[in-house]
């Protein structure tokens, strides 16, 4: 009987052993793995240099790039640069020696570290093999341009394109704009041209260098004319005077240039041609020399009207006079009465005068400063001045002729007018009394080249004599009748003005029509007693009492302007009141009188609201 063979336990313990050897010869390995990876890491991150590692004799092992650096530039082992290197530039050659060089220490720290770190697997086993012995001195790494390195070399490039010019040039002379084209030119970039010399520096070790420096050509740059025609312009500008100072400014001459006969120069000139275009030329109006030898010497126009009334009134009108005296307004500037005088109240000295409240005659503050503003309107209508704003009066004022005032109320109206000439006028306004007689003055002083004069007429029409109304009044004796004294009665009437220009020579140059104006008739009062019953039953139009007569005082001034007082006989105010002159004083040069034009159908002014008093 063929028997079988049985294998033994013994070798089954054989083959577990084998296989708990290969697993723990496994961990080990993988154990050696991870530590030798770890080891990499980190040698990568530690940051400092390998051990057993010199540059250039001076230990920097186990430093910072900046540590080693530091330690490099205190050391006593730094070798003497020798040597020398030759730039050239297409024709141009040049020189640097090693006193234009040095030891670049960045360099040499940087390398240090770099050292052992060009692999990552290899980290470790590099660290390994420095800590067990290796030990490592570096050659000089890199240099680096001295100070007298950096001149040098600005200095070769600088040289090797001297003459050359890249940008286009602008220059003024007298009336002429002269340009020079650009030209194409050479240029090296300069970082790049010291890694060239420097590195040649470096490779010559201790010989004769050469560096081969590349330049680029550079079209040359096109202008920009706009942004040269804004800073050429230059707008005319008039010799100023300073109001408040009365200094004069210096004048500015324009300065102009046709910017496409620039471009079309510049198209057609060739690279460094030098071309000239016109300039345009504009002299101001008004020199600093013009203006100091002529301001204010000629008399533009003037006024005058008499000035009567209450003691209040006649404050008035001079307070508001001296408001205006001497305002100076500059070319283009505008004069504003109310802003001169301000609002007339207690608070700006204007005292209680007679005014006008929905056409009835009533105390109001401020009174009779219309006059100051008609007179100054009647001397600007013997100028060629700008009116801007003008208003009749609700009733003629017989100061002035019809047409011609200038009624004011602040906030609501003004009276304004431009200084519409080259030269700076001046308003002067003064009252004066003669022997009881007082006149209040208005004048414009300017500048007047040409000779240039006006003279203003206005035509009248649609004129409505005062009707008579009664009105009942209790305190009138019985059997009378009075004139109410206090409501004069006016004429109304239209009229339109026209302001004629002249030339020096008497010759008519415009007309210009200066609107219209509208007054109101207001009727003759007459009070009687409600006891003699009504006006219109009695016989012969007096009343039924025996010997009754209409008495009626004397009115010395029948047609006030809004603001001006009405002066009964007697009088209540205790300062004399001279009689008025209702007319105006016109004092204009002599002057051919034109045939008027057809007068036009008037501007009529709104009606005044039945609450707001005019002055």
């Amino acid at each position: 009987m063929e028997g079988q063979r049985v294998k033994k336990d013994s070798d089954k313990g054989s083959s577990r052993l084998a296989v708990i050897g290969a697993v723990v010869a496994g961990l080990m390995v993988a154990t050696l793995g991870a530590s030798y990876l770890g080891l990499c890491a980190w040698v990568d991150g530690s940051g400092v240099v390998l051990p057993n590692v010199s540059v250039l004799g001076t230990d920097v092992s186990g430093l910072t790039v900046e540590q080693a650096e530091q330690t490099l530039r205190l050391s006593s082992k730094q070798p003497a640069l020798t040597g020398s290197v030759e730039l050239r530039c297409g024709d141009y050659v040049g020189q640097m020696d090693s006193s234009c060089f040095q030891v670049d220490m960045a360099a040499c720290a940087q390398e240090a570290m770099d050292l052992g770190r060009s692999n990552f697997l290899t980290n470790g086993a590099q660290y390994i093999r420095h800590a067990l012995g290796l030990s490592q001195d570096l050659p000089l790494g890199g240099v680096s341009l001295t100070e007298k390195g950096d001149q040098e070399l600005d200095h070769h490039i600088q040289s090797a394109f001297q003459g050359e010019q890249q940008g286009y040039t602008v220059d003024l002379e007298a009336a002429t704009l002269t340009m020079t084209k650009g030209q194409t030119s050479w240029s090296v970039d300069r970082e790049t041209a010291e890694a060239a010399v420097t590195e040649a520096f470096l490779q010559a070790n201790g010989g004769q260098g050469r560096a081969e420096l590349e330049a680029e050509a550079q079209p040359p740059q096109d202008p920009d004319f706009d942004s040269i025609h804004r800073a050429v312009y230059t707008e005319p500008k008039d010799a100023q005077l300073d109001p408040k100072t009365f200094e004069v400014s210096d004048h500015q001459v324009g300065v102009d240039f046709d910017v496409n006969a620039l471009k079309q120069a510049y198209s057609k000139a060739a690279e460094g041609e030098t071309f000239s275009i016109p300039l345009t030329i504009t002299q101001p109006k008004v020199t600093q020399e013009d203006l100091e030898a002529n301001l204010f010497k000629d008399l533009l126009g003037k006024g005058a009207t008499t000035v009567t009334g209450t003691g209040n009134r006649v404050y008035n009108v001079e307070l508001s006079a001296k408001s205006c005296n001497g305002i100076i307004l500059l070319p283009g500037e505008e004069f504003s009465y109310n802003n001169a005088t301000g609002s007339r109240d207690a608070a700006n000295g204007y005292k209680m005068s007679t005014g006008y409240i929905g056409g009835v005659t009533a105390d109001s503050m401020g009174g009779g400063v219309c006059q100051t503003s008609s007179t100054i309107y009647y001397a600007v209508l013997h100028t060629n001045l700008e009116v801007v704003e003008r208003r009749a009066h609700m009733f003629d004022t017989g100061y002035v002729t019809p047409g011609m005032d200038a009624t004011v109320y602040y906030g609501s109206t003004d009276f304004r007018f431009k200084n519409s000439t080259d030269y700076p006028i001046k308003i002067v306004c003064e009252m004066t009394n003669q022997n009881g007689v007082r006149r209040l003055l208005a004048q414009i002083w300017g500048t007047n080249p040409e000779g240039i004069y006006a003279e203003p007429k206005s035509t009248v029409y649609d004129v409505v004599r005062p009707t008579t109304q009664y009105k009942a009044d209790e305190s009138i004796p019985r059997g009378t009748t009075q004139v109410d004294t206090k409501q004069n009665a006016y004429t109304g009437r239209s009229a339109s003005t026209v302001r004629y220009i002249y030339d020096r020579d008497g010759n008519l140059l415009e007309s210009q029509q200066m609107g219209g104006s509208v007054y109101r008739m207001r009727p003759r009062t007459v009070l009687y007693n409600p006891a003699d019953g009504d006006p219109s039953t009695w016989v012969n139009g007096e009343p039924p009492a025996a010997g009754s007569e209409t008495t009626e005082p004397p009115s010395v001034n029948t047609q006030p302007g809004p603001g001006e007082p009405i002066i009964p006989v007697p009088t209540p105010d205790p300062e004399p009141t001279p009689a008025p002159t209702p007319a105006p004083e016109p004092e204009p040069d002599p002057a051919p009188t034109p045939e008027p034009d057809p007068a036009p159908t008037p501007e009529t002014d709104p009606t005044p609201s039945q609450d707001v008093p005019l002055e």
